[in-house]
């Protein structure tokens, strides 16, 4: 949506407001993605200043006010959810630093009893980390019997180093 060079110049003249949402949402100027915060909120402010001229500048205010606070709390969830993901990787390259020599001799032993598929989902899908997509186009093998096959694949390696 084009935002007018008015609205938007009347929504940083008014940026009190997109303060005070990022400070209700506990967000502080310490806060390393604070600045692009307050630009998404000025911008969102502008946006309703262009979509509600019929309304008072008052109504206006307060739907702007709870729509910057609901699309920063989204945002924020977001990056949370993005560095969980990130602390979990970086987590499981710590754990395999500490990897048990028997368990890499039994895996290598599994390997070689392994089917031709489940050689390629275990080498190409499981440590490569090659996509079932890319799987198919490359051995044309169904994606639900490579879904099935790494289902049981990974039962089988489970059980297999619990013993």
């Amino acid at each position: 949506m084009k935002i007018s060079q008015k609205n938007f110049l009347t929504a940083w003249e008014n940026r009190k407001l997109v303060y005070g949402a990022m400070k209700k949402l506990h967000i502080y100027k310490d806060y390393s993605d604070y600045e692009d915060l307050l630009q998404d909120g000025v911008c969102l402010y502008a946006q309703m200043l262009e979509e509600h001229p019929d309304m008072s500048r008052e109504e206006v205010d307060k739907l702007s006010f709870r729509k910057i606070i609901w699309n920063t709390t989204d945002r924020l969830r977001k990056i949370q959810r993005n560095d969980e993901h990130r602390c979990n990787v970086l987590e499981c390259s710590n754990l395999a630093e500490a990897v048990h020599w028997d368990d890499l001799i039994v895996l290598k032993d599994e390997v070689n009893k392994m089917s031709k598929i489940e050689q390629i989902i275990f080498f190409e899908h499981l440590l490569f980390e090659n996509t079932f997509s890319s799987l198919v186009i490359k051995y044309g093998i169904n994606r639900k019997q490579l879904q099935r096959l790494k289902h049981k694949l990974l039962i089988k390696l489970q059980c297999t180093l619990k013993e």
